[in-house]
């Protein structure tokens, strides 16, 4: 066998590694969890809006269906896809990440993996930010992986992205100089 087919073979294997779980939860015959989701938004970093996602599917919910078939701002649409993606309840929520704010039991200031954060939330259906978080350290900084963040003033240029560590307390946060307003839990 030659190294590129070699190398296909196995890209081609990693890949199903990835959709055959998120293929199972999605049908219900797993129980979701939070390792389901950090393994999930990690298998997307680097992504564009409409790149070809983990699940082998285009973009994240509706996150190529802006204005001329141009990505929209997706930050939500890929918190909401991760967690469904690793078979979560995401009635409710929509394309806005302030919808997160008012999911499931709401907001709470102490964060878990596998939660929302939300960030410069309204307290009524506006956030500008929402990013998943992915570890909660022992000195109170979290890291979050989140979609449309780099250059957000260019939804088809961001990306997928690692952040962190940066404080998890709820207030200002350095994350883009913008406020925590709390966490959101998914609910099963």
């Amino acid at each position: 066998m030659t190294f590129e087919k070699t190398r296909n073979t196995i890209v081609r294997g990693m890949a199903a590694a990835f959709v055959v779980p998120t293929l199972m939860l999605a049908s219900g015959t797993a129980s979701a969890s939070t390792d389901d989701i950090v393994t999930i938004a990690n298998a997307n970093i680097g992504n564009h809006a409409c790149d070809t996602n983990s699940a082998g599917g285009q973009g994240y919910n509706s996150s190529c269906t802006g204005a001329n078939g141009s990505p929209e701002n997706w930050c939500a649409d890929f918190a909401e896809w991760v967690w469904a993606q690793a078979g979560y309840n995401v009635d409710g929520l929509t394309p806005a990440a302030g919808s997160f704010g008012q999911y499931g039991a709401g907001l709470h200031s102490d964060p878990q993996v596998g939660d929302a954060v939300v960030f410069n939330y309204d307290g009524n259906s506006y956030a500008d930010h929402v990013a998943i978080v992915t570890a909660v350290n022992p000195d109170g900084t979290i890291e979050s992986i989140g979609g449309n963040e780099g250059d957000v003033s260019d939804p088809s240029t961001s990306t997928v992205n690692h952040q962190g560590p940066y404080s998890g307390a709820v207030g200002y946060s350095s994350y883009w100089n913008q406020t925590i307003n709390g966490y959101v839990s998914p609910t099963n």
